[in-house]
């Protein structure tokens, strides 16, 4: 029993160690990665957004070499491939994101030792630790998604605009990539990367299709293979491009519609239950006391 007795105040001075330990990672942690040392004119920073996946690292470092033993090469490319997506490959990889699931699964289950008594919310715990990352991933995932998919229709106006005034594509793109370098628009930061790659040696048509990779979006697939026929048939850009921006903001103005229309039917069974009720008592409840009375 005494031993028993030592076990729970060492776990909860682990356990708060450890938040501790935390903390102050994320106190004195980078702001972010700026990537003006390789061009000065430029000045682009992308945000860092996976801090605190870092402040793991000193301990999920001690599985890295279990993660590479693991057999699941299929979950190991769709994990590298979200965090491509989500615009964080500068800063963590797959196997971060699984050294860091195993290690919130072990917090988890070990919060579940310290507050439960049975094996069940132990294993929920863990469980719930185990999935929490993946899902981080995904929605961070989706969110970029959803931003570049809004702000496209601009940002591809002003690529259309820059083109008429006489700019090429490329002289386009980093104009554009100048004017919106401090606003961290996911969209330009592709532009920025595509017109990285360009400059790294690799043809235009091969630069969109890894922009249209990474991003896994529909709507940019459509995008890069236009503008691709464009240049192959010896098309204008500009027309192109305009063309391209009056339908990217006619479909947000769609979806905008279609999302107000969908959130008047939600709203339809709340006020049913919560609100016409309240309406009915106020309006009736005196005659109904007054029948009631006498």
């Amino acid at each position: 029993m005494a031993s028993l007795s030592f076990i729970k105040p060492l776990s909860y001075l682990l356990f708060f160690g450890a938040i501790g330990f935390f903390i102050y990672t994320m106190m004195s942690g980078k702001k972010g990665i700026d990537l003006s040392d390789k061009n000065k004119d430029d000045d682009f920073e992308i945000p860092e957004e996976a801090r605190f996946i870092l402040a793991f690292k000193p301990f999920y470092q001690l599985l890295i070499p279990l993660i590479h033993w693991l057999p699941i090469p299929g979950y190991k490319s769709r994990t590298n491939k979200y965090v491509i997506t989500a615009g964080l490959e500068s800063q963590v990889n797959g196997n971060d994101i699984l050294g860091f699931q195993f290690s919130i699964m072990l917090v988890f289950a070990f919060c579940g030792f310290i507050y439960f008594d049975s094996y069940f919310s132990i294993f929920l715990a863990a469980a719930a630790g185990l999935a929490y990352p993946y899902l981080w991933l995904y929605e961070k995932k989706k969110q970029r998604q959803e931003k570049i998919k809004l702000s496209m229709p601009d940002v591809v106006d002003m690529l259309s605009l820059s083109v008429e005034a006489g700019l090429a594509f490329n002289a386009a793109v980093q104009k554009v990539c100048y004017i919106y370098r401090h606003d961290k628009d996911p969209f330009v930061v592709e532009l920025y990367l595509m017109d990285q790659n360009i400059k790294l040696g690799r043809s235009r048509e091969e630069a969109l299709k890894v922009m249209a990779d990474r991003v896994d979006l529909m709507e940019l697939d459509s995008f890069s293979s236009i503008l691709i026929q464009a240049n192959k048939m010896g098309s204008s850009i500009a027309e192109v491009l305009k063309s391209q921006a009056d339908r990217m903001r006619s479909e947000r103005f769609l979806k905008a519609e279609k999302i107000g229309a969908q959130a008047s039917q939600k709203l339809l069974l709340p006020m049913m239950v919560f609100i016409f009720p309240i309406i009915f008592i106020v309006i009736f409840g005196p005659y109904v006391i007054k029948m009631v009375m006498g």
